[in-house]
């Protein structure tokens, strides 16, 4: 992890993205794909990393729609399963796209987890500041995360683009978050996967950004000194970053 050495005012409110932040949604889907992925055989006869990488491109495809309302969640999936079909060369019958999306929910909510060492950041975080979560999905699902993985008791308020009509990065919703908290953006922080979405969200938002990146990729642009975390923990030095950073 990177820490910045600009002094800080003090932090009452700290912003979390929840999926492949907190709640572990890459390794979920992963899990629910491998057992779609072996169920057909026009998917196995593709390796698991191309049917994978072609889910995800389709998947964030058709989120607006499902975020905007003009398209349900199991529409949208079994949508997304269509195309699939169609991607690797099968024919996609009705009855085959719900047969195999229905595999991937089931699979996708056992399982969930969250990324480790989430819960006891939370925990200890909300110690010294009020903790909202600032997500690109709907309010069912997010809830639900939450309340799976036992992060639900750590969290002051859940702002989802569903609710508010817009989504990361528009510094609305960011607003909706902080307002929600009754923190200004000189107050608070914003910790999340996406650089798109959460760097440069907040930073539009006038909220000291932490880019969550457990992969270690490369900023996009290194001049912004943002500070990076590379994993949860251990607790001490990750609330550092995130408080005193």
């Amino acid at each position: 992890m990177s820490l910045s050495k600009t002094p800080r005012s003090t932090v009452r409110a700290v912003l979390f993205d929840l999926d492949d932040t907190l709640f572990d949604h890459r390794a979920s889907a992963a899990e629910a794909l491998r057992r779609v992925h072996r169920a057909h055989d026009c998917f196995r006869r593709a390796p698991f990393d191309d049917f994978e990488r072609q889910h995800a491109l389709l998947l964030e495809e058709l989120h607006p729609e499902v975020v905007s309302g003009r398209l349900g969640m199991d529409d949208a999936r079994r949508e997304r399963f269509r195309r699939l079909f169609v991607c690797f060369g099968a024919a996609a019958h009705d009855a085959l796209c719900a047969e195999a999306a229905g595999q991937y929910r089931r699979q996708y909510v056992d399982a969930r987890r969250a990324i480790a060492g989430a819960a006891a950041l939370l925990e200890a975080v909300r110690r010294r500041a009020s903790i909202a979560i600032v997500s690109n999905n709907m309010l069912q699902e997010q809830k639900d995360k939450l309340d799976y993985c036992r992060l639900a008791a750590h969290v002051d308020a859940l702002v989802v683009s569903e609710e508010t009509g817009c989504s990361k990065p528009d510094p609305a919703i960011f607003r909706v978050a902080l307002d929600a908290v009754g923190a200004r953006a000189g107050e608070a922080v914003m910790v999340g996967d996406s650089w798109s979405a959460d760097v440069e969200g907040a930073r539009a938002a006038g909220i000291r950004p932490v880019w969550f990146n457990p992969m270690r990729i490369a900023s996009p642009d290194p001049h912004l000194r943002v500070s990076e975390l590379y994993s949860l923990e251990p607790t001490p030095e990750v609330l550092t970053v995130i408080l005193d950073g």
